[in-house]
């Protein structure tokens, strides 16, 4: 009669003891400690990445304009506010206002570490113009490094060529 009684009462026991709910928690913490460091740099690294294919579709976005239209077009960057600005192209949401796309804002987050010219590459400078004539060929090439925490790319657009590509 007894074990009876012992079976029956493990039967209605359903739910789970706080021993067992504080093991459970205490690994979803381990867990979660070991993920987040990794999670943080690869969110980083994404946006200096997202940064840099962002720059660089403007680019070739402003050569194929100058191709299109048969005049010249410019792009604009400036370390100050972290910001270019695309002539020709109006902004997406204010049809008023030019192009202007500023990296310290989400989803980019990130911000110039240097602009240099193709002639002078060690030189950084505060602020550089690229202008495209109206065969989609630039007036200069430029180097730009874009840093989002410690990961870095670099855009450069070649002087001869016109070539854009993302390191």
């Amino acid at each position: 009669m007894l074990i009876s009684r012992r079976a029956s009462y493990r039967e209605l026991r359903t739910g789970v003891s706080f021993i067992e709910l504080t093991v459970s928690v205490m690994i979803i913490a381990i867990l979660a400690a070991i993920a987040s460091p990794i999670y943080a740099k690869s969110l980083l690294r994404y946006r200096a990445e997202v940064t840099a294919q962002r720059i660089a579709q403007d680019i070739m976005q402003a050569q194929r304009l100058a191709r299109q239209t048969n005049s010249t077009q410019s792009i604009s960057f400036a370390t100050s506010d972290h910001s270019y600005v695309v002539s020709g192209i109006s902004s997406l949401d204010r049809v008023s206002q030019p192009y202007k796309v500023s990296l310290g804002l989400p989803p980019y987050q990130s911000q110039f570490s240097s602009l240099a010219t193709a002639a002078l590459p060690a030189t950084s400078l505060s602020s550089v113009t690229i202008v495209f004539d109206r065969f989609g060929m630039p007036d200069q090439g430029i180097v730009v490094k874009v840093d989002a925490g410690s990961f870095q790319k670099q855009v450069d657009v070649a002087p001869t060529s016109g070539r854009v590509s993302v390191q």
